[in-house]
């Protein structure tokens, strides 16, 4: 399934040490979209996600983490965003292709 991990913190997340860990231990794969929003592709339920970041952020801090599609979705250029291109191809192509 894939996630849009969505923070608002009170600090800029690079001061947050344990949270970047955390999103790459719930994720399969991930792309950071900018500082504080991350898209995670994970086996996890949502409230194990919401529950690991918890733990690394503060208290008043928020952590969204809602399920997203992409089939429908469209995009600006990515050219100078290789891996986030290859992040959304790669979503897309699992959410046409059946599960088994």
């Amino acid at each position: 399934m894939l996630y849009s991990v969505i923070c608002r913190l009170s600090r800029p997340a690079a001061e947050y040490p344990t949270l970047s860990g955390a999103i790459h231990a719930v994720g399969v794969a991930n792309w950071p979209v900018n500082d504080s929003t991350w898209l995670v592709e994970s086996d996890r339920s949502p409230d194990e996600i919401r529950d690991t970041l918890a733990r690394t952020i503060e208290e008043d801090d928020i952590a969204l983490v809602l399920p997203v599609s992409v089939a429908g979705g469209r995009w600006t250029g990515l050219a100078q965003f290789k891996y986030g291109m290859g992040f959304l191809k790669g979503a897309l192509m699992r959410e046409r292709t059946p599960s088994r």
